[in-house]
Formats: structure tokens, C-alpha cells, sequence
């Protein structure tokens, strides 16, 4: 590939020609309620440091020789989004902004560290961050990297490139991240301290967001973000369903006021589940599935199909697979649709390597021939 432009031409043909990976697809008959054609699940292994090995029989991608280096950047960047189809798995043309989950971290004066998957780099004592005027959306942090990093992807690509919000974490997330464990006691030991520093995040967030969702526009948002926002409560499965209603639902609360749904992470805590589900009146987006190493313990899917699976609520199931019986429990998983088409699924193989790359793609052609045989015909 020597220009951007027939990079853009090459992975637009790609995704054209993968209808049954189109994960925006998926994704809008799901929130619709509507049957769909393609099950578009994710099965996905275990990515570890060394493990080096290089399958045969994938995708051979092309070469980037794009003579401006900034150009040359996005070429392969726009190449990676074709990687999934290696696995057989859902491909769309989206951009994602931001750091993670320290995305917004800096604005508080505290850096990200590259080399702990940027997580912040140290904790700040909160009455010295309250000592400081409040972080400008528009200058504080990454901001200018992200603007610019968005100038650039809505003057060089078309409509049909769609860009994501950075990951926003939620206010109480935040101050986890940045002031440390002191959240854990400032609620009690100086509640008025911890409102004001609550709403100050809080407050920074919804700015953010509305500011980055105005430059993005409408016409390039995903189609998930037109219609929900996404709030991740992790820092929750460390605290009880009373701290939580007293100390964060009021701060939940007004993000969830801001917008017409929530799509809820809960990183799997079943308390964190429940007491959500209880405080917030919006939620249009749940997750579920067994997950062994979690702070709180997991989301059964049951549990979630009982409370919600008879509501206009998209359920996202992701769960780990048990050795030996993978096809099996997504094929269970895959017959839950018809009773519930908001419904999209994902998978990880906690013992598979690169090596097993090819028993993967094979997983995935059985479920799409079950799909095919029990589900397709009823798609809209």
C-alpha cells in the first residue's frame, strides 16, 4: 500500500466483503431488538509475553510503504482493524481515543506510566487537588493530544471510519485512581471533602464527554454511543452496595440523568450488578458470564437473564471458557437468543495460545454452521 487513500479503499472492500464480522451490525439489531442474520460472536486466546509462535493459514494483510510517516501511522492503523478477521472474529471501521483506562487521570496532575499499561504514576493527597481550579476540559491532561489526534482522523478518513469516545472510567473510578485508597475512608472521615471532590469529577466528565462527543458529531459517533453512554463502576467491587448507594450512586446518578441509557460495567461483581440495577433508572446495556480471577466474584448469566430478559435491555455475555467444552457452552449461550435478540456474545480461552489460533477459527465455523441452521432465518 503506498497511499492512504487505497489503504482506506482496501479495509472499506475488507469490511464489505465480511458481512457475517460487520460488528456495528450486530450491535444495531441487537439494540434494536431485531433477529439478525450472523451471530457475530467474539472467541478470542490469551495474548502472553514470549508467546511468539506464527500460525499458518490467516489473513495475510499487506504492506504499509506510505511515504508520509503520519499517513504511514494511520495506513496501519487502519490495517490493524482488520486483524479479528484472523480469528474469524467482528471487525469494524472504528477509531478509539485516549490512554484506557487512565485516559483522564492526567487532568489531575498526575502522569500516566507507559509502562504499567498506563496507570497512573502516583496518588495525590484530595484537599491538595482541591486546592487547585478545576480542570479545563478542553486544555487539561490529554486533551490536546486527543483533540489533535481527532483532527487528524476526521480530516484524513471518510464517514464510514467511525470514532469512539476515549474510555471515561465514572467518577468514583476516577478518584480511585487518583487519590488511592484514601477513597475508601474520606467518605466517613470528611463527607463534605469527599462531595465536593465527587462533584468536581463528576462535573469534569459530563464537560469532557459533551465536549468530545460535539467535535466527533453525530454522523461519526458509533452506533452504540448514539444511543447510550458507557460508565465503568470496577473501583465498586471493592466497596459494599450501602457505600455505594450513600458515597457514588448520587454521582452515577447525574450522568445517568445526562443521557437517554447507560451501558453499565460492573467488572463482574454481583453486588455491583444488583445495587446499579437498583439505583440507576436507565440502564440499557448489562453484562454478564463467568470470569475466575475477579475482586468480587462474577455476574452468573442466569442471573442477569431472570432480572432482564424480558426487558429492552441489550445483554452482553462474556464469559471464560472451560477447557474441553467451549463449543458446548456457547452453543447454550447462542440458544438464550431465542428468547432474547438484544443479545451479543464474546469469549476467551484462558489455556489457548497462538498455536491454537487454528482450533479457533474451527470453534467459530461450527457456531456460525448452528447459528445458520437454528437462528439465521429469522432475521429482519
Amino acid at each position: 500500500m503506498r497511499h492512504l487513500s487505497e489503504t482506506i479503499d482496501y479495509a472499506l472492500r475488507m469490511f464489505d466483503e465480511h458481512p457475517e464480522r460487520d460488528r456495528f451490525a450486530a450491535e444495531t439489531a441487537a439494540l434494536d431488538g431485531r433477529r439478525r442474520r450472523y451471530p457475530c460472536l467474539s472467541i478470542n486466546h490469551q495474548n502472553v509475553p514470549g508467546d511468539d509462535f506464527e500460525p499458518r493459514d490467516e489473513l495475510t494483510l499487506p504492506d504499509v510503504a506510505v511515504g508520509d510517516p503520519v499517513e504511514a501511522a494511520l495506513a496501519r492503523r487502519i490495517l490493524g482493524l482488520l486483524e479479528p478477521l484472523k480469528l474469524l472474529n467482528p471487525v469494524a471501521p472504528l477509531f478509539r481515543l485516549g490512554a484506557g483506562t487512565g485516559t483522564l487521570v492526567p487532568a489531575f496532575g498526575i502522569p500516566l506510566n507507559p509502562e504499567t499499561g498506563n496507570s497512573p504514576a502516583f496518588t495525590r493527597p484530595v484537599r491538595e487537588i482541591m486546592a487547585e481550579p478545576p480542570p479545563d476540559p478542553a486544555t487539561a491532561g490529554l486533551m490536546p493530544e486527543i483533540r489533535s489526534e481527532l483532527d487528524g482522523l476526521l480530516a484524513r478518513t471518510p464517514e464510514t471510519f467511525r470514532i469512539q469516545l476515549p474510555d471515561l472510567q465514572s467518577p468514583f473510578n476516577i478518584a480511585h485512581a487518583v487519590a488511592g485508597e484514601a477513597v475508601f475512608l474520606l467518605p466517613c472521615e470528611d463527607r463534605d471533602l469527599w462531595m465536593a471532590f465527587m462533584d468536581r469529577i463528576t462535573t469534569f466528565w459530563l464537560d469532557t464527554h459533551r465536549l468530545l462527543a460535539g467535535l466527533i458529531g453525530e454522523d461519526r459517533m458509533t452506533p452504540a454511543e448514539r444511543r447510550m453512554t458507557h460508565i465503568s463502576d470496577c473501583s465498586c467491587n471493592l466497596v459494599s452496595a450501602d457505600f455505594y448507594r450513600e458515597f457514588v450512586a448520587p454521582f452515577d446518578l447525574r450522568l445517568a440523568e445526562a443521557f437517554p441509557g447507560i451501558h453499565m460495567h460492573h467488572c463482574s461483581g454481583p453486588h455491583v450488578f444488583r445495587v446499579t440495577q437498583d439505583c440507576l433508572p436507565n440502564i440499557a446495556c448489562a453484562e454478564c458470564g463467568y470470569i475466575a480471577k475477579t475482586a468480587a466474584g462474577y455476574t452468573e448469566v442466569d442471573e442477569v437473564f431472570e432480572r432482564l430478559g424480558g426487558k429492552p435491555v441489550l445483554i452482553r455475555i462474556g464469559q471464560e471458557l472451560p477447557p474441553g467444552k467451549e463449543y458446548e457452552l456457547i452453543r447454550a449461550d447462542l440458544d438464550r437468543y431465542a428468547q432474547h435478540p438484544r443479545l451479543l456474545f464474546g469469549y476467551t480461552g484462558m489455556s489457548w495460545r497462538r498455536k491454537d489460533r487454528p482450533l479457533i477459527r474451527d470453534l467459530h465455523r461450527r457456531l456460525d454452521a448452528y447459528w445458520d441452521d437454528h437462528y439465521a432465518a429469522g432475521a429482519s
